[in-house]
């Protein structure tokens, strides 16, 4: 299949990746993206990958493009309370959903990833079986120290054991040889639309119905 040619228009973007960080511009010229950290082009792109992280009430996202020397990372790290109006995010939002269409077009066929690869996911995975491996030793050390005092042991247990669980939890989801799910990256627009981000080209303006997407009458 022959890759089609990407939009000429340059177009800039420009957010805040954090409340308290400068603003940074990323712009691109063709199918080139330039950002904080150099330029990248996206028909060099071999892997894209969306990642999300909530913490309190902190969401973050990063989207990255993976070539064969480089990695373009793109975050924000904005509220996890979507009623909140953030203009970072929707600048965000927008950068990252008409990066993924000119990739499409230059990259026909390419895949995208929702979860952390490479060495971020074996650190994820080791901090996992670490929590796991030690609640299991302070496990048996409270079981060998409160052998005849039971209730301190049980009153020790359920931190134990949710120890334990997160661990188990963490190290199975980020079990570094199992190979991520990989989805067309025609679909990425529409995820960010449900994020608040921009409508998809060629979305129809009226609410889709059973109608309009079967047919039906």
């Amino acid at each position: 299949m022959i890759a089609q040619a990407a939009p000429r228009e340059d177009q800039s973007f420009t957010f805040r990746p954090a409340k308290l960080r400068r603003p940074q511009t990323w712009s691109f010229k063709a199918d080139r993206l330039t950002g904080p950290g150099g330029t990248v082009a996206l028909r060099s792109v071999q892997r894209a990958s969306l990642t999300q992280m909530r913490s309190g009430a902190t969401r973050t996202m990063r989207f990255d493009l993976e070539t064969a020397n480089q990695v373009a990372r793109i975050h924000i790290s904005t509220t996890a309370r979507r009623r909140d109006a953030d203009t970072d995010l929707s600048e965000y939002l927008a950068l990252i959903s008409l990066v993924s269409t000119r990739l499409g077009q230059v990259r026909p066929g390419m895949t995208y990833q929702m979860e952390d690869t490479g060495r971020a996911r074996l650190a994820i995975f080791m901090i996992g079986a670490a929590l796991l491996l030690v609640g299991l030793l302070l496990c048996l050390l409270a079981g060998i120290a409160f052998q005849d005092q039971a209730r301190r042991f049980l009153t020790l247990l359920p931190a134990l054991v949710l120890m334990m669980l997160t661990g188990g939890l963490v190290a199975c989801r980020f079990w570094p040889f199992r190979r991520p799910e990989e989805y067309p990256l025609a679909t990425l627009p529409f995820v960010l639309w449900t994020m608040g981000g921009p409508r998809p080209e060629g979305l129809p303006e009226t609410p889709l119905t059973g109608e309009t997407l079967y047919g039906l009458r």
